[in-house]
């Protein structure tokens, strides 16, 4: 079983994700899709699984439109499905844009314009996951012919159909490249011993901060704020610690979603100083 990590963020990027989920099994019966939330057990914790669908993923696919090109969770998934280099495959498919409007991190995957061609060129790397599965050349090809009309009309649709989401707050080139830098140096400075540390004590304790962020992130003043701040170079240690640089990007993610929240209480301070 060959698996495939859908990864998404945004309405219109979730519609095509779930086609793609129902389509691809058709065309390689050995493929076995990943798609959040809905391929989350009941009573899992969400964070935990997605993470360990990412380690064992096969091929990871970020579904990209024009206005989740910087998104935090499309960033954290294309970059923990990278850590896996030389065994997943990381492709970003294009849905109504260009590779001229990719930018930062994403830039480094193989992109994929939702065309005919480019597209039987991704599926001809998925089939070469399937070992023994694979089908044949000429078998792939007559199989692609026959279900791609049907995904080409449902996506199309789509994207006729879904308004463009505007005003979304972006983030910087240099932002991006900055904090992949930082994660490169995490990675390249790793100590050499391991240490008894718990994992799962650690994936535990970034629960725990993620809900004191959304706390905060609602409730809070800017005082309160500087938890955030605080906490960063602890976290990071932490990660060091036990060798796994991604719960540092995990927590960065939540970092910057907080931020996001936090926003318009403070442009709402700046238009009303007298209340801040």
């Amino acid at each position: 079983m060959t698996r495939v990590f859908l990864s998404w963020s945004g309405d219109l990027s979730r519609k095509l994700a779930e086609e793609l989920r129902s389509w691809l099994p058709g065309v390689l019966q050995f493929v076995k899709p990943y798609f959040t939330p809905e391929d989350i057990e009941k009573g899992a914790k969400w964070n935990s699984e997605i993470t360990k669908e990412l380690e064992e993923s096969d091929v990871g696919m970020l579904c990209l439109t024009r206005n989740n090109l910087d998104k935090p969770w499309i960033i954290f998934e294309a970059g923990a499905l990278s850590k896996n280099f030389g065994k997943s495959k990381v492709c970003t498919v294009l849905f109504g844009i260009d590779t001229s409007d990719l930018s930062g991190p994403l830039t480094g995957f193989q992109d994929t314009k939702f065309t005919k061609k480019d597209f039987k060129c991704l599926i001809e790397t998925i089939n070469g996951h399937g070992g023994d599965q694979k089908l044949e050349p000429k078998v792939l090809d007559s199989v692609f012919e026959m279900w791609w009309p049907q995904l080409e009309e449902k996506v199309s649709t789509i994207l006729k159909k879904h308004p463009d989401e505007e005003g979304a707050p972006t983030r910087s080139d240099r932002e991006l490249l900055e904090e992949i830098l930082e994660l490169s140096r995490m990675s390249a400075s790793r100590p050499p011993r391991r240490s008894k540390m718990s994992h799962h004590a650690i994936l535990e304790l970034l629960d725990a901060i993620e809900e004191v962020f959304y706390v905060i992130g609602k409730y809070g003043d800017k005082n309160q704020f500087m938890l955030h701040d605080r906490l960063r170079r602890p976290v990071k240690l932490l990660a060091l610690e036990i060798d796994s640089p991604e719960l540092y990007e995990r927590f960065m993610h939540i970092y910057r979603r907080m931020k996001e929240l936090r926003r318009p209480i403070e442009d709402a301070e700046q238009e009303n100083p007298e209340d801040a």
